[in-house]
């Protein structure tokens, strides 16, 4: 191996062989020093060396410091891995409990709703089967009455349609009669007034025969006393 060669090989060993997958982050891990400024890593003592034993030499604190690199950056990992594991199943059991917690209140509020609107709605229920009872109890004595008063009505149309015809037939009744008596009337007046006349004649015939008889008596009585009165004058 030339010596070129053996410098190409140096110059790739002073090189860290870090994963690309891990985060590099001088800030969190200080112990990852770049070896550029390792005192141990020095490119005028490893150009000095010539031999295959230096560079072995060389390539041994290069190696042990990426391995402490790896390891630190490995257990900063799992550190952080587990922090995060820890974090996470913190904020699941905090997520959970507060999710039960919401999920309890809710059901305890709900079946107090439930509790409320159900006495609610069954005494509003009962109130209504009541309503509905008296309902049906007040339209069974309507329909009663109505049917009731429909009896009666239609009874009390058959009396008066009864007391009308028997109206009618007394109307009819008594207007005859009343016809019959104003003809018997008029043939009873026409008879007495007949009647009547002939007793008035008779009376004024008794009449003027007594006024006759009494002045008849009269003249004779005058006469008598006046022949009495000179009976030489009548001798």
């Amino acid at each position: 191996m030339s010596t070129k060669d053996q410098k190409d090989m140096e110059r790739r060993a002073k090189r860290p062989r870090v994963d690309q997958n891990l985060p590099s982050d001088d800030s969190q891990n200080p112990d990852a020093i770049t070896p550029a400024k390792d005192p141990a890593v020095d490119t005028s003592e490893m150009g000095s060396c010539s031999s295959g034993s230096d560079v072995q030499e060389a390539r041994k604190p290069v190696q042990k410091r990426i391995q402490d690199f790896k390891g630190g950056i490995t257990q900063s990992l799992l550190a952080k891995r587990k922090q995060f594991g820890k974090d996470i199943n913190a904020s699941f059991r905090s997520l959970n409990e507060n999710l039960q917690s919401i999920f309890k209140t809710q059901k305890k509020s709900r079946q107090e709703l439930h509790s409320i609107h159900s006495q609610m709605f069954e005494s509003l229920y009962q109130k209504w089967l009541d309503e509905v009872g008296r309902t049906r109890e007040q339209e069974e004595h309507l329909n009663l009455t109505a049917q009731q008063q429909m009896k009666i009505l239609q009874k009390a149309i058959e009396d008066h349609e009864t007391k009308m015809e028997n109206a009618k037939d007394l109307c009819n009744t008594f207007v005859k009669k009343a016809k019959n008596l104003l003809e018997h009337r008029k043939a009873f007046v026409g008879g007495e007034e007949s009647e009547v006349k002939k007793e008035i004649s008779k009376a004024q015939d008794r009449v003027i025969m007594e006024t006759q008889e009494q002045d008849v008596s009269v003249v004779e009585t005058y006469l008598q006393s006046l022949v009495l009165d000179h009976p030489e004058e009548t001798i």
